[in-house]
């Protein structure tokens, strides 16, 4: 196999370079929507524990601490632009490490991450090891009749139920992987509106799996199966002659003779002599 020409070379390093700069950007993106999901959570979940005054005191401190970052990613954001445009040789510095790292994701002979590691990480806390089926009918058992209930009364309820602490943004997580909804002005009686869920967004579990045919037992649409063991049914057991008695012969025709048994009257052997 002859060594493959220059321009080749250049050809299959601009692909692996293009598709190490593609996975770079979608690990890269994973990671920044994963983050921005937990804070998220945490956030709207640190916020759903109170309600009333405290709910709004809460609700300003939030404002206040997203107008104070704003400012400072603005001012940090301005500080890069102006060093960039002084000093333009960091512009190539911050190209060279992207194509170097772009040019190790792109190996060909690089494994493929397995699928449990592509995904986002397991939850952790109480919700460890749980299936979707399994939070569910937790939810389900913990809410009961009640048609809504605030995430801070479920934690409180799953806490009591489970035995293990339950945060507000435990409930919250375990509300939005069993595929129900949260929202703002749930109702309880003896309570003001807050963050909650209602019983009628929770779908309900998977129906548990029939359970296998018994041994022995036709199935609806299947044929009888046969072996061995099938018993074939008998008649009667034909008593014995009485002592004494034995077979009665009676002549027919010419060369003919006609047995009677008298353990049963009905059979006869008809003997050619």
């Amino acid at each position: 196999m002859s060594a493959p020409t220059s321009a080749q070379w250049l050809r299959a390093a601009a692909r692996r370079i293009a598709k190490g700069s593609e996975l770079l950007a979608l690990e890269r993106t994973k990671r920044l929507i994963g983050w921005v999901r937990s804070v998220w959570a945490r956030t709207m979940g640190w916020l759903g524990e109170a309600s009333g005054l405290a709910w709004a005191v809460r609700l300003a401190v939030l404002l206040g601490a997203a107008w104070l970052l704003r400012k400072v990613a603005l001012g940090i954001a301005g500080a890069v632009a102006r060093r960039l445009e002084t000093t333009p040789s960091l512009m190539w510095i911050a190209l060279a490490l992207w194509l170097i790292a772009a040019w190790r994701a792109g190996n060909p002979k690089r494994p493929a991450p397995a699928a449990a590691e592509a995904e986002e990480p397991a939850e952790e806390g109480p919700l460890a090891g749980l299936t979707v089926d399994e939070i569910r009918a937790l939810l389900i058992k913990v809410i009961g009749p009640d048609p809504q209930v605030h995430i801070k009364v479920l934690a409180e309820r799953l806490t009591g139920a489970t035995g293990a602490p339950w945060e507000a943004a435990d409930a919250r997580a375990a509300v939005e992987a069993a595929g129900g909804q949260v929202e703002r002005g749930v109702r309880m009686p003896g309570r003001t509106p807050s963050t909650g869920v209602r019983r009628k967004t929770l779908p309900d579990p998977s129906p548990a799996p029939p359970p296998p045919p018994v041994e022995g037992v036709v199935v609806a649409g299947h044929d009888a199966s046969t072996g061995a063991a099938t018993a074939t049914p008998t008649g009667p057991a034909t008593p014995a002659p009485e002592r004494g008695e034995g077979p009665r012969a009676q002549p027919i025709g010419q060369g003919g003779v006609v047995v009677h048994d008298p353990a049963e009257t009905v059979r006869h052997h008809a003997v050619r002599v």
